[in-house]
């Protein structure tokens, strides 16, 4: 392995050693310095990319090709950000810091791989990173209080794409040809041309893994309530809630470990709680009397046992219970379709 190959392989095992802790991190920056939080992070973002500009009027050779795509890259980075904007001024900072270290990360893979020539050496960083943006995202979902999904993983490929521009902007192939010149004797050792369809693959399936794990889940339908969708099947919700009831009534969960598997049931429950009393608040006593009933016949310990975001525990009085009952009868029964989960999940398994 080159040195530059293992440069961006250790900057990509740096990103996923992180990842568990980051969240941490960016949290109590913001407790510390919360006036100075936003600025922080955007002036890294400015930073690193004043310095890839910088860098590219000294280092680039084909001005012409080279300042074309790398005013694709911005413009491709500026349209993402417009379109990714949330109005919350943290997360998106936190998304164009996200958006510039995996561009970083692509141009590093780039210039590891930017001699051996032919369009499939092209391919290999993109594909080499897009591995870290998965795996990065399947640590998150693992790790209490963050979340990954599926369209975070595409999203990091607008970044990678930027990145990929940038570093062909800085590290043009002088022929542009289909296949690696297998003359080169560096080309000997590792053909990109042979470890594309590998990098493919391994890509494949690692998103794949990651999709069917996070995204594929049941509609749980009861009669009494509606629906609502979930990763457990009713049978599973059944009998998590015994086994939670048995665990923690001797050994409740009310320290929160970052450094554990985020308990998905747990977390489940946590969606009905927050959408229940959000719909409370808002004065939708209908769907809050709904979700009350699936929390209390699918997620019973979680109203009972205390945990680290329930501390007080979550079951409602009888009296605030018989007024919801009483505001849902009033309005009359129709379909419900709990709409609680944040992240989307496919029933393709009761198919």
């Amino acid at each position: 392995m080159n040195r530059r190959l293992a440069a961006a392989v250790a900057a990509a095992l740096a990103v996923l050693a992180a990842a568990p802790v980051i969240g941490q991190i960016r949290g109590a920056l913001q407790d510390a310095l919360p006036g100075q939080y936003r600025l922080i992070l955007a002036s890294i973002v400015a930073l690193a990319v004043g310095a890839g500009v910088g860098l590219s009027v000294v280092r680039i050779r084909r001005r012409v090709f080279g300042y074309g795509l790398i005013a694709l890259a911005i413009g491709i980075g500026v349209f993402y950000a417009a379109m990714t904007a949330t109005g919350n001024a943290n997360v998106d900072a936190v998304e164009r810091f996200h958006f510039v270290e995996y561009g970083l990360l692509t141009v590093l893979f780039q210039r590891a791989w930017s001699g051996r020539g032919g369009w499939p050496s092209w391919l290999l960083p993109f594909l080499a990173v897009f591995i870290v943006g998965t795996l990065d995202e399947a640590i998150q979902w693992f790790v209490p209080v963050r979340v990954g999904e599926w369209r975070d993983v595409l999203l990091n490929g607008v970044a990678i794409t930027c990145g990929l521009l940038f570093g062909v902007a800085l590290h043009p192939p002088r022929h542009v040809r289909l296949q690696s010149d297998q003359r080169d004797p560096r080309s000997v050792r590792l053909q990109p041309d042979r470890l594309v369809p590998w990098l493919a693959a391994l890509a494949v399936l690692t998103f794949g893994a990651f999709f069917y794990a996070v995204h594929l889940g049941h509609e749980i339908r009861d009669p009494a309530i509606g629906s609502f969708r979930s990763r457990y099947d009713a049978n599973e919700l059944l009998a998590l809630a015994a086994d939670r009831t048995q665990r923690w009534t001797s050994n409740p969960p009310t320290t929160l470990s970052r450094f554990s598997r985020e308990d998905q049931y747990l977390a489940e429950a946590l969606w009905h709680i927050q959408r229940r009393n959000e719909m409370d608040g808002e004065g939708g006593l209908w769907t809050t009397w709904k979700e009350n009933l699936i929390l209390e016949r699918h997620f019973a310990p979680v109203l009972d046992i205390p945990t680290w975001a329930t501390p007080g525990g979550a079951r409602w009085p009888p009296e605030q219970r018989d007024h919801a009952a009483a505001a849902a009868a009033a309005a009359g029964e129709r379909p419900f379709v709990s709409d609680a989960h944040p992240m989307p999940i496919y029933t393709w398994l009761d198919r």
